[in-house]
């Protein structure tokens, strides 16, 4: 039998579905001294709370944390935090905001939720050019923390020594990861050996026919927790029968005409928002097999290989579910819609009402139930050891809104059973180590950033208080409750 080349998803192109545009760079003078008076720190390692303490900072570093009272510095800007809680800010790990035509609304919607750092998700030669250039430094917004080059696809990696050509171009681009998508493979084993050996971690999205034990040796972070079946299939009973009777298919991406054409944006727009509407053959079936065979026993020795190889994981449970329970009502009825502009709302809203005209019930039904054990599956991986880091995937998916989906990421995490504190760690802490920049960031610790959240409620009791912002501090500049609803109006479209 021929098989047809045909993959999970199309081929991407660098600016998804946007044009791309820079502002010049609009940074203020570096700000005055800062100290939030009488605050609870919140240790993120262990849960310890310090309560009645003041935290000194200074060109945008924290300076000093001692008993309240005991900072005496002179001309600061002082806020009183009595009751408050400080945190790290909240990083979103899994984040396209750069690939918007004017980014700065979105960046001041995420800086406006508490997210002070992101990791964008795709890149182009433009973009790494325009960071090299200063065009990326924008005002009230989060910290770029790391940027990849072109998404790897098939189309643009055609062969393993085109795959490994691109990754070192990418490398000389300054390219900090390399991302990948939809790549079969050889393609796909040829790039990620590539990247280990040009010192690059190497994140994205695997086909059926990669082995998630095979690929977690060269994975620095796998996302979508696959996406679908594609990771569970390591914890079903069939799983050889499976993948030989499923891997073999794939969907040969669209070839795309010139990223310019507005015919050719406007369908890779609405494939980005929810490819979860282009099914491949026999999907349901193989959804289905793989949650009537899941073995939790070996779901854990999976989590024991993917510890042993460092493969991350960044669940972006919020992705999933707007993917794969596009028509619930709660989606269309979510006021922060009106943060998106109008031709992005109308397809949402008209993908939304295709969903169960292209989907019967019976499928729904499937999806439904394996969202359920992609929850259960990220409870596992949490207790197994495997690092996770929260991500909103923002930036074209369905009914995902920049900055406020990360909160509802904090929501069908602690759904999924996971406890305040380790949400909190997968919000903050675990992007630093992932990233390797502890010594700078992650905790509330004397020389580390000064990018940091103050929440009216203890976030160690309940994961709602992770959504009670009293105040962000980004690079030492402090944006009270009012300022943060200044940026958000200022983001309406």
């Amino acid at each position: 039998m021929n098989k047809k080349k045909f993959h999970l998803l199309p081929r991407l192109i660098p600016a998804l579905c946007f044009g791309l545009a820079f502002a010049a760079p609009s940074w203020a003078a570096s700000p005055p001294a800062l100290v939030l008076d009488g605050v609870t720190v919140v240790d993120v390692k262990d849960g310890r709370l310090a309560p009645g303490m003041s935290v000194l900072i200074q060109d945008g570093r924290i300076a000093r944390i001692a008993p309240a009272n005991a900072v005496k510095a002179g001309d600061v800007q002082r806020v009183d935090a009595t009751g408050k809680f400080v945190v790290p800010g909240y990083l979103d790990m899994h984040a396209h905001p750069l690939n918007a035509p004017d980014p700065r609304p979105t960046l001041k919607l995420m800086l406006s939720n508490g997210i002070t750092g992101y990791r964008q998700m795709s890149g182009s030669p433009e973009l790494l050019r325009a960071r090299r250039d200063g065009r990326l430094a924008y005002a009230d917004a989060p910290a770029l923390l790391a940027l990849p080059g072109t998404i790897l696809t098939d189309a643009l990696a055609p062969t393993p020594d085109a795959a490994r050509a691109e990754v070192r171009r990418q490398k000389a681009d300054g390219a900090d990861f390399i991302k990948t998508v939809g790549l079969t493979s050889r393609n796909f084993y040829a790039a990620g050996e590539e990247a280990k050996a040009q010192g690059l971690p190497y994140a994205g999205h695997m086909n059926m026919d990669v082995n998630v034990r095979e690929a977690a040796k060269v994975m620095s972070a796998i996302e979508h927790l696959g996406p679908l079946e594609v990771m569970l299939l390591g914890c079903s009973r069939d799983e050889a029968p499976i993948r030989e009777a499923f891997s073999h298919v794939h969907i040969e991406p669209p070839q795309i005409g010139s990223p310019a054409s507005p015919a050719a944006q406007a369908m890779i727009a609405r494939i980005i928002a929810n490819p979860a509407m282009m099914p491949r053959p026999r999907q349901f079936q193989s959804l289905q097999r793989v949650m009537d065979s899941y073995d939790e026993g070996k779901c854990r020795e999976l989590a024991g290989e993917l510890i042993r190889d460092g493969a991350w994981q960044a669940p972006t449970l919020i992705r999933l579910r707007t993917m794969e329970v596009a028509d619930d009502p709660a989606y269309t009825k979510d006021s922060n819609l009106r943060f998106m502009p109008a031709p992005v709302r109308q397809m949402w809203s008209e993908l939304g009402a295709q969903f169960p005209q292209r989907i019967s019930a019976a499928d729904r039904e499937v999806y439904k139930r394996f969202f359920t054990l992609q929850q259960r599956f990220t409870k596992l991986l949490q207790d197994g050891g495997v690092p996770l880091m929260a991500g909103s995937d923002m930036g074209g998916s369905i009914w995902v809104v920049p900055g406020f989906s990360l909160h509802q990421e904090f929501d069908l995490m602690a759904q999924a059973g996971l406890t305040p504190l380790q949400v909190l760690q997968a919000a903050t802490l675990n992007g630093a180590r992932f990233l390797q920049r502890e010594a700078t960031m992650g905790t509330v610790e004397v020389g580390k950033n000064a990018d940091l959240v103050l929440l009216d409620a203890n976030p160690l009791q309940d994961v709602a208080n992770l959504h009670r912002l009293a105040g962000v501090v980004r690079a030492g500049s402090y944006y009270p409750p009012a300022a943060l609803h200044k940026l958000q109006a200022e983001a309406l479209p």
